[in-house]
């Protein structure tokens, strides 16, 4: 071939090239009409479903609707259905999606948006059946905004989601529908809820937090159940038999819904007096170790033993009463129960309301021969000690003749120089001096500033509102880690001292943890809290 044939063959073969490109271009489409015409071809059909979107052209859904049974690309034509923002002419699209198992779960995030009625029973049929098991708890979320006004129509539905298998259909599915009866209060749910607080997937995902969530909203009417269940009496029976069967069920133990501690922390959570004896009972179990188990099944059970012992001392701070302080004044006085749960029975007598177990405490302070019991109880006492009784406690410790009990009050220890923080408030502020009190608290000691909340928490009348003030504007400026006890002592005072009015003092410090790091637990205890408080009675 000569040189010029060769140029020339190069230059026709540009010249076609650039007609084809330029035909190309030419033809792609600029409007809704133009790309309407391109659904149906196998390689511009994706393109055109996308470019329908961004072009906002709702008049195309007949034809989206048209292609969709058949078409490769559901969720494209879904995304875009969604984009145009027409909710009355999308309604055949949706439940064409809706019904189709692999397309429901993005059809169903459509039906929340759009929130019509005639999505409800396609939205149902999602819920009840186990073709689209990944798309109920779109479904569900769309239901709830559907059935805003009269969610409790659906009272039975959300009662069997709760209690549906979370390894099928997913534990958020769980979550959301427990959540969901809370929002409507079920009382008829209870006893669903108590064997939900248990529930569990095999990767270890629990239902626990949003279930416990869910009874405070209850509040009053979850008492009397779990008392039930935590004591054997008869009418708990029924809730027992379910536990006993799920567990089974879940490979998991009698043991850790017999004597774990959540039920215990639920009871606590809802501060009904009424629960106290229950929860001191559970304080005074003997602790006998499961048999026949190997080492690590052995140390889950004392994990969950400390737990619950120490689930029941804080417990008993927000609903102990006098009626429980002989019961508890035994567990303490008992050398054959464990150290543990003699010293937090002993932080529970000494962190009662209007410190009606410090009586009991002092006595067996006074009375106990032994040293190695006597020092550590140096620590609950001087925490929990008032004006009433903290003269005749400084004259014990001052006639301490054991070298063991004088380190914890003499020196300068770490045991010492806290045993100083605490009586140093109860010394320094009188009774009834809020300013002195609320100094302490915003002080740099962590220490003088838990006892001065403690202290605040006993305020009455016009000295109490300005506590309470101090104690809520105090709350957020408070680290949420290193100030772990402060927070616990202040959100005890709040209670103390606070009603309903108060809660949205304590909407604006969820918000604030909400804000920040590290705040995650504390958002989990005023989520709880916030209901309990606002059904008080006054």
């Amino acid at each position: 071939m000569s040189r010029r044939l060769g140029i020339a063959f190069i230059t026709i073969a540009v010249g076609l090239a650039l007609v084809v490109g330029a035909g190309c271009r030419k033809g792609t489409p600029t409007t809704c009409k133009g790309w309407a015409k391109l659904l149906k071809s196998p390689v511009k059909g994706r393109d055109a479903i996308k470019n329908l979107g961004d072009l906002r052209c709702k008049e195309s859904i007949p034809d989206l609707e048209g292609i969709f049974a058949t078409s490769q690309y559901k969720e494209d034509i879904l995304q875009s259905v969604k984009v145009f923002n027409a909710p009355q002419e999308s309604v055949g699209l949706v439940k064409k999606g809706l019904a189709d198992p692999f397309a429901a779960t993005l059809a169903a995030a459509v039906a929340e948006d759009f929130a019509l009625a005639d999505f409800r029973q396609p939205l149902l049929d999602i819920l009840t059946g186990d073709k689209a098991l990944k798309a109920r708890e779109n479904a569900l979320k769309a239901l709830a905004r559907i059935d805003a006004k009269n969610l409790k129509q659906n009272d039975d539905l959300l009662r069997k989601l709760l209690r549906n298998d979370p390894n099928v259909q997913g534990v958020a599915v769980n979550a959301l529908a427990a959540k969901l009866l809370g929002d409507v209060k079920s009382e008829t749910a209870v006893p669903d809820r108590v064997v939900a607080l248990f529930m569990r997937t095999q990767r270890g995902e629990q239902l626990y937090t949003p279930v416990r969530k869910t009874l405070a909203k209850i509040g009053k009417p979850a008492v009397a159940p779990m008392v039930a269940v935590l004591t054997g009496a008869p009418e708990g029976e029924p809730i027992r038999k379910e536990l006993a069967d799920m567990s089974k069920k879940l490979g998991l133990f009698d043991w850790q819904w017999q004597e774990g501690p959540e039920i215990i922390q639920v009871l606590g959570d809802l501060r009904d007096p009424s629960a106290a004896p229950a929860v001191a009972a559970s304080l005074a179990k003997t602790l006998n170790p499961p048999v026949g188990v190997d080492d690590r099944v052995l140390r889950t059970w004392q994990v969950a033993q400390q737990n619950r012992i120490t689930m029941c001392m804080m417990s008993l701070w927000n609903l102990g009463t006098a009626a429980v302080v002989d019961a508890l004044k035994e567990v303490v006085v008992n050398p054959d129960n464990d150290a543990k749960q003699r010293l937090d029975t002993a932080s529970a007598l000494a962190m009662m309301q209007d410190f009606v177990g410090m009586g009991a405490l002092m006595a067996i302070y006074s009375k106990t021969t032994d040293p190695r019991f006597r020092a550590p109880l140096v620590k609950p006492i001087s925490l929990g000690v008032d004006w009433a009784h903290v003269d005749e406690f400084l004259r014990m410790v001052g006639a301490e003749k054991d070298e063991l009990v004088r380190s914890r009050v003499t020196g300068d220890d770490p045991d010492a120089k806290e045993f100083k923080a605490l009586i140093g408030v109860v010394k320094d502020c009188k009774q009834g001096d809020v300013p002195c009190l609320v100094q302490r608290l915003k002080g740099p000691d962590l220490m003088a500033a838990e006892k001065a909340a403690i202290l605040l928490a006993a305020s009455k009348g016009e000295a109490a509102k300005q506590a309470l003030a101090a104690l809520i504007e105090t709350y957020p400026a408070t680290d949420p880690v290193t100030g772990v006890d402060l927070r616990r002592f202040i959100l005890l005072a709040i209670w103390r001292l606070g009603d309903p009015s108060t809660v949205k003092d304590l909407e604006k410090m969820l918000q604030s943890d909400r804000d920040r790091k590290g705040a995650g637990y504390w958002i989990d205890e005023l989520e709880t809290f916030i209901p309990v408080l606002s059904s008080r009675s006054i």
